[in-house]
């Protein structure tokens, strides 16, 4: 395995995009200088606006999400089969399941994003929340990668890797990320906040 891999891609959560920390600040401006390309899956920005609609999230929240996004120049993707959307889907929200131990009902939106990641080739998945980030989601997402891989072939080669801000900082460095840094900083934790 390569020690080093290249960034062609990043994609958003919605806890990095809400986050108050700027070590999120810090990794959208090096993502904007190098011009690596950021995205935004559509089930994210309907995660936005619900939270604002149901003030689950303040004004300022939202408005510093907004900012991060238009920053980062973020293009919204989804995965536009919805047959094959649905079963990739369902294949995540059963790893998760066996993994995690949660319902499906508490997995579905976090395995939308992660399908669409999937598909659309994302190198790193940027989110604050310590199930993205855990070496068992790791799990998850190669057991997609590889049910999917015969259907999307394009899946076959996809590296994603979840990992929070302060990983980030620590593994990239002009365009490339250090694989070993991301895997020492991976936690095993489960999706309820148990650590094994």
């Amino acid at each position: 395995m390569f020690d080093k891999m290249e960034v062609r891609s990043v994609s958003f959560d919605t806890s990095f995009l809400l986050q108050d920390k700027i070590t999120i600040d810090k990794v959208i401006k090096m993502l904007a200088r190098d011009n690596i390309l950021c995205f935004i899956t559509s089930t994210v920005v309907s995660e936005l606006e619900q939270l604002r609609v149901w003030g689950r999230i303040s004004k300022s929240d939202y408005k510093r999400a907004l900012k991060r996004w238009k920053q980062s120049h973020a293009t919204v993707i989804d995965f536009k089969n919805r047959l094959f959307s649905d079963a990739f889907g369902k294949s995540c929200i059963r790893s998760m399941e066996k993994h995690h131990g949660v319902k499906p009902v508490d997995i579905s939106n976090d395995c939308n994003i992660l399908v669409t990641a999937l598909k659309n080739g994302v190198d790193l998945f940027l989110s604050e929340d310590f199930h993205f980030t855990s070496k068992i989601t790791k799990e998850v997402i190669d057991e997609v990668k590889h049910i999917a891989c015969s259907e999307f072939h394009q899946m076959c080669d996809s590296r994603l890797y979840s990992i929070d801000a302060y990983t980030f900082l620590r593994a990239y460095n002009q365009g490339k990320v250090d694989l070993k840094i991301i895997q020492t900083h991976m936690k095993t934790i489960k999706k309820a906040g148990k650590r094994l």
